[in-house]
This record gives C-alpha cells, structure tokens and sequence, in this order.
C-alpha cells in the first residue's frame, strides 16, 4: 500500500452509472470528492476548516423505486400465470428479480440529498444518497471539522425566537388612514 493511499479512507456511499462512477473520501485535513466519468476524472477537496454547513433533505426516490418495482412484479407475475409453459419460467424468474430488487430496495433504507456547504460553493456530495451512509459520513467528519474550526457553541444551536417589527404610528399614518375610510352615511 502507497504513502498516499494510507492517507485516504473510503468514506461510506458511492454512485455508479453506465460510464461514471464517483466517491467520497477522507483525507488528513480535508474532504474528497472523485467522479469519474468515461475516461475522465475529476476532484475537489473541501477543506475542514472551509466546511460551514452538511446539509441533507429527504427525498422520494425510494418511495418511487419500490410503486415501480412493485408495478414491474405484478406485470410480470400477471405475464407468468397467462402464458404457456415455455415463457412461464423466465416471466417467474424476472418476477423474482423484481421482487427482490424490491427487497434491496426497502432494506436500503430512506434516500436523501446530501449538499456540503463552503464560503464559495455548495457542492452535492452526490454518492451520499441514503440517510444511513449521510449519517455514518457525518459523524466521521464532525471531529475532524471541530478539530479545524473548534466545537460549535451551544448557543449557535438553540432556535431563536421570531422577530416582530413595532412601528411607532406616525401622524401622517393615521391621518392617511382616516381620509381612506369610506362613509358610512347613506345620501338621498
């Protein structure tokens, strides 16, 4: 093993595609960010003392993966029981496989949107895609963020109470209110 490779550790999450493929990993005193897409790569580094926010929002993307997963699985289990006897084998096969995509699917658990936040940029940390592995990167990266940067103070924490403005009327509000009333009195 290389001197720059004990230097990184993988970092939980990936997201692959037909000719991409990207990753997350920790080095010594920053955060990495590798795509590959066909012959290319790229990489950025986010800094932890430059980090300021790790932002997830819950997504429906397994919600809509498991009503088509689940529409594939009663096509194909509908396919199977209608058809003759040569296609009924591969219909059960596809409907087993369905199924069980179905399955990883569910036990994956809920999808995300991870976005890391800088003075300069907010990147998406696209391999971040499940809340399990959003959660496991986080809490290896608060450390390493608070040893940069210093704990957070608990103050910064605490939710503030909303702010309401109380203008002072002034003469020319109330004066402009009372020419803007209509009157009451009805006209022979």
């Amino acid at each position: 093993m290389s001197r720059a490779e004990k230097a990184y550790r993988r970092l939980p999450g990936r997201q692959a595609g037909l000719f991409s493929y990207s990753r997350v990993w920790l080095g010594p005193d920053h955060l990495l960010l590798a795509r590959t897409a066909f012959f290319s790569e790229e990489y950025k580094r986010f800094y932890f003392r430059d980090i300021q926010a790790v932002v997830t929002r819950r997504t429906e993307r397994r919600e809509i993966l498991g009503v088509i997963f689940a529409f594939a699985a009663i096509f194909f289990g509908v396919l199977s029981v209608f058809t003759d006897s040569g296609w009924r084998s591969f219909l059960f096969v596809m409907t087993g496989t369905v199924l069980f995509a179905l399955l990883v699917n569910w036990l994956r658990g809920p999808t995300c949107v991870c976005h890391l936040r800088t003075a300069v940029q907010i990147e998406e940390l696209s391999p971040l895609k499940r809340f399990r592995a959003t959660r496991k990167v986080i809490e290896r990266l608060k450390p390493n963020i608070e040893k940069a940067q210093g704990p957070l103070a608990p103050e910064l924490l605490r939710p503030k109470p909303p702010v309401v403005f109380a203008a002072a009327p002034s003469e020319t509000a109330i004066q402009s209110v009372s020419q803007a009333t209509p009157s009451t009195e009805i006209s022979p």
